[in-house]
């Protein structure tokens, strides 16, 4: 698991990777295509693991559950099938949030849980200069999108984040996050039916645009936001006073791994991304020559026109990618309550979250007779307290289900850490979660309680790509995913994660 620090004195924004990168993993995985110039951001090492054994004692014990009612049929609810508006390359899991069942978002073609940082919520703020901790949050919405090839290769990605409680000022959500881990100069925008649109960069002495120099703190926010710096070839990195030396490349781009499912094993594609951004950073902007044509240097910084890569912040995203369905482990950090911006109180926050998304089943054609059983892989972060920094695990998954009862048992086991020392743990479970009706156009979902006596919370999934018969099981979805929730508040645990599988 990587562990990260941001300190704004430093000029490579001090991402700083503690302990192993997935440990025994790496032995199975090819090596990630990156530089040494460029801080590591992602999220949770290298994935591409081997085949899970059980660990002695560590099959959770049969929990009887409360009664489970089914997701209820809502025909105001928009289509619960995927529509991309990138095109028809593009996967999806929708932009907004239709209602949340068990602690968990449900989307269009998809479903989401995620977590804020706790250190932020400590008076005093025990660290200005980072974020830490892990606890439940709601009501913010993260839209992934990956660009797959007809054989499942992933050629791009994108992070779509709002509402997350992130302000530049003290008083409004701070602009729209799209990331897309694009590594030259440019900037991205949504145009007006939510497509991606890539544009340039405008020139730091174009004042019309960064007009923060005009109008302080009535400038425009959107404007410096989702903007791409380097590389350049005009003014150089800029870093901060007493800073020996500055990065000059804010990403390498997106990174994709093969895994064996293609030849018959349950080993997803990995693709992983990760950025140093300077969003909210007003030094993009030059500042107003006085009469003489000398440029003032604006408040908090030792220069104008280029902020240095990572000023205000970082993000990362892993994906693991079957045909139809993905699931997406994103983390944004980012400095709020920004001085020049009249905030109050700078410091910085994180966010992380999961996203199992794709083609969803068409509901319509989700069976209503027979079973199939579905093998893969789990993942997410566990915080074994309020306080800590939480640590990415992994784990095996395997849903069995009954589409007469309209049942579907998702069971995980030997949940350990991703790094070298594979410690387990408490996120073991077994929920018994219920469909919708057959021919409903909540047939594709699933959503139920957890309980594994330690901790509670809830799981949703989704079905995902045609209904098949081949493999071993009987006639179901090619492919099922979804994200959990957990937490115990007596001891302030809590867990964030997420599932993806194929019919056997």
């Amino acid at each position: 698991m990587h562990k990260y620090l941001y300190r704004k004195v430093s000029p490579l924004l001090l991402i700083i990777s503690v302990g192993g990168c997935g440990g025994g993993d790496s032995a199975t995985a090819p090596a990630a295509q990156t530089t040494t110039t460029t801080p590591t951001v992602s999220p949770s090492g290298p994935v591409n693991i081997p085949p899970v054994t059980t660990n002695p004692g560590d099959t959770p014990g049969t929990i009887q559950p409360p009664p489970i009612q089914p997701p209820v049929v809502d025909p105001s609810s928009p289509p619960m099938t995927m529509s991309c508006v990138d095109g028809p390359t593009w996967q999806c899991s929708g932009g907004s949030i239709i209602r949340s069942d068990n602690g968990v978002a449900l989307t269009s073609s998809g479903v989401q849980a995620y977590g804020r940082s706790t250190s932020d919520l400590a008076i005093p703020n025990p660290d200005g200069s980072g974020a830490f901790g892990l606890a439940l949050s709601s009501g913010g919405v993260a839209e992934l999108r990956v660009n797959k090839d007809n054989n499942g290769v992933i050629s791009n990605a994108a992070v779509l984040l709002s509402n997350l409680g992130l302000t530049w000022d003290g008083k409004t959500e701070r602009p729209q996050i799209v990331e897309t881990f694009q590594p030259t100069q440019g900037r991205v925008q949504l145009d007006a039916n939510g497509a991606l649109v890539f544009g340039s960069l405008p020139d730091s002495a174009n004042l019309s645009f960064y007009d923060f120099a005009n109008k302080g703190v009535a400038g425009t926010q959107m404007n410096y936001a989702n903007n791409r710096y380097f590389p350049r070839t005009g003014n150089p990195s800029r870093c901060q006073p007493m800073t020996p030396s500055c990065s000059t490349i804010e990403t390498t781009g997106l990174h994709f791994r093969t895994g064996d499912w293609r030849t018959g094993g349950t080993a997803p594609d990995m693709a992983d991304a990760g950025r140093v951004h300077g969003d909210g950073d007003v030094h993009a902007g030059n500042g107003i020559p006085d009469s003489n044509g000398n440029v003032t240097i604006l408040p908090g910084g030792s220069g104008v026109g280029v902020p240095f890569p990572g000023s205000k912040g970082y993000r990362a995203l892993d994906s693991w990618n079957f045909q139809y369905s993905n699931l997406g482990a994103w983390l944004t950090q980012d400095t709020v309550q920004i001085g020049e911006w009249g905030g109050f109180d700078e410091h910085n926050k994180n966010r992380r979250g999961m996203v199992a998304f794709g083609a969803v089943s068409d509901p319509a054609a989700v069976p209503a007779t027979g079973s199939a059983t579905y093998s893969g892989f789990a993942y997410g972060w566990y915080a074994r307290n309020a306080t800590e920094e939480p640590s990415f695990f992994r784990g095996a998954a395997s849903i069995t289900v009954n589409f007469v009862s309209r049942e579907a048992v998702v069971t995980l086991q030997n949940t350990v850490t991703s790094d070298a020392s594979a410690t387990q743990v408490p996120v073991a479970l077994k929920a018994v979660t219920a469909m919708g009706a057959a021919g409903a156009n909540v047939a594709n979902y699933l959503t139920g309680p957890v309980d594994n006596g330690k901790l509670k919370g809830g799981l949703s999934g989704r079905y995902f790509g045609p209904v098949v018969a081949t493999g071993t099981s009987g006639t179901g979805p090619a492919e099922a995913g979804g994200a959990f929730s957990l937490s115990n508040p007596a001891t302030g645990e809590a867990v964030i994660g997420g599932f993806i599988a194929r019919k056997q």
